[in-house]
């Protein structure tokens, strides 16, 4: 059977859409880096990979819950450590103002800066962080604390206990807050009644009597902080470990979706010689007579 020029020709042409089909594939590959861009390229390797991705988007949220979670606990560190500085100076005075040479002048004027202490710790139980009452439990929305008088005859907790807990990992989530009632106790009414005592010139050993009360509370805000510096360093670690993974998922994304450009880069060459050999073999042939295609 004789091949004629018109059948080589049509050889020709498919072969010059098949290297040029081959060229675009490989242009793609070199202008996204990218060996999968459908899953048709690859239905085995795209599977594999879109469970990497899926990996990745997880450790992505929980970082973003460990970052959330970490600068929630350090601004309840921060106001710990302010109930700590507030109760540190009520302890003070009250040591100063159970000596009985201490006279009812004196021991108003101390009662007019507890009073002042005291307000300040009920601001800083009614800290906000992020728009959320971070000793209030889960209802965060509303203030852990109400005052009641001017000055204040009671401070009440108008929280819950409930626990705000962030995922830190596929087996662990962490509450990230302290309840405020579990913290500072009876301690406000403790301090209305130490200012009240100042107040009516009570002797020093019924003001001594207050000591018991703030020293508790300030081993329940020291507790209370190290707990939370607990967490944070486990957050911490959470967050190094995540990053670890994240970097060891991309790794393995990489090995399956993205090319080797070396390899692409002399492969498209290749092509591209090969598309120029079968547009010139083309040319030739067009340039030959209507006898050469006859034959």
């Amino acid at each position: 059977m004789r091949v004629t020029e018109q059948s080589r020709l049509s050889a020709r042409v498919g072969y010059l859409n098949q290297v040029s089909a081959k060229l675009d594939e490989l242009q793609g590959q070199l202008s996204t880096g990218k060996r999968i861009d459908r899953a048709s390229d690859d239905p085995a390797g795209s599977a594999i990979s879109l469970g990497h991705r899926q990996d990745i988007a997880f450790e992505t949220q929980m970082r973003r819950n460990l970052s959330s979670g970490s600068a929630f606990l350090n601004a309840t560190d921060s106001a710990l450590a302010s109930a700590g500085d507030v109760l540190q100076r009520v302890r003070e005075l009250t040591v100063e103002a159970s000596n009985d040479t201490m006279g009812s002048t004196e021991r108003t004027a101390v009662a007019a800066e507890v009073n002042q202490l005291i307000g300040h710790l009920a601001q800083v139980g009614n800290t906000n962080f992020g728009g959320a009452y971070i000793f209030a439990g889960h209802k965060s929305d509303q203030p852990a604390y109400t005052t009641t008088g001017s000055p204040p005859t009671a401070v009440t907790f108008q929280g819950d206990t409930g626990a705000r807990v962030r995922r830190i990992s596929k087996q662990d989530a962490v509450p990230v807050n302290v309840i405020g009632g579990q913290v500072f106790g009876t301690l406000f009414q403790d301090l209305i009644t130490l200012r009240d005592n100042l107040n009516g010139s009570q002797p020093g050993s019924v003001i001594a009597g207050s000591l018991q009360q703030i020293d508790a509370g300030l081993d329940r805000v020291l507790q209370a902080r190290a707990d939370v510096g607990a967490r944070v360093n486990r957050f911490e670690s959470a967050t190094a470990v995540s990053e670890t993974t994240d970097t060891d998922l991309q790794e393995l994304r990489a090995e399956i979706e993205d090319i080797d450009l070396p390899s692409v880069v002399v492969a498209f060459q290749a092509q591209q010689n090969a598309y120029e050999a079968a547009l010139g073999a083309i040319g030739r042939t067009a340039n030959m007579s209507l006898l050469n295609f006859l034959q």
